[in-house]
């Protein structure tokens, strides 16, 4: 029996389950020859990293399947208290969420313990994480040196200043202690849109104003923009 003093907590992102070709867009973690082998790796992984009093942020798109017991199934065998934050590809969760909420493991935890857009987590270390499915330029108490953890993305990297990491599977092939997010988070700078100049400065007349911005605008690629 694990010892509570002994809980660890966990971040990933972007398991994919049941996704054939996840094993063709992101095949540096995943050198599967079918589904069947992936899905049950990945869980073979998750048991033999998170104990049964251990937590998990999971931060979006765990299963391809449109079957739901079959997503179920898989979340039946996953050890620990599981906490989910809804990406695109999950629309079944999001729909039957008062089910994955109330269907118990045979630990006794539910499917999920939550499952929600958007979290704000206290780390042990006591430094603050916003967690959200997508990578984002401005995130609460950014200026303060709150972490940003985001996925979505698999196995890249956004270009985007401050502490911010993606913690998705394909990019590391584990799942990311708080010791690793400070490994990665720590000595990155404090992200402040606040200070300094920005790109464009607003002028008084409305609709000259107007016409500036949608120019200003128009190049996809204007890197101040990111």
């Amino acid at each position: 029996m694990q010892n509570k003093l002994e809980q660890k907590v966990f971040f990933t992102s972007d398991l994919h389950f049941h996704h054939q070709n996840i094993m063709k867009f992101s095949p540096t973690f995943r050198p599967f020859n079918s589904v069947d082998e992936m899905n049950e790796y990945l869980i073979e992984y998750w048991n033999n990293t998170v104990g049964e009093n251990d937590i998990v942020y999971n931060l979006g798109d765990f299963s391809f399947s449109p079957n739901l017991d079959r997503i179920v199934n898989i979340l039946k065998r996953l050890n620990g208290e599981h906490h989910f934050i809804l990406g695109n590809h999950d629309p079944i969760i999001e729909e039957k969420r008062v089910i994955f909420l109330n269907t118990k493991k045979a630990d006794g935890k539910p499917l999920f313990s939550s499952i929600q857009d958007y979290k704000r987590v206290k780390l042990a270390s006591g430094k603050m994480a916003m967690l959200f499915h997508y990578p984002i330029w401005e995130w609460q108490d950014c200026h303060k040196g709150a972490y940003m953890l985001h996925g979505h993305i698999h196995d890249r990297v956004a270009d985007v200043g401050g502490k911010i990491i993606n913690v998705g599977f394909d990019l590391h092939g584990k799942f990311l202690t708080e010791q690793d997010l400070d490994f990665y988070l720590a000595s990155l700078p404090k992200k402040n849109h606040f200070g300094g100049e920005n790109g464009y400065q607003p002028v008084a007349d409305i609709e000259q104003n107007s016409r500036n911005l949608k120019v200003y605008l128009q190049p996809s690629n204007r890197k101040e923009l990111y």
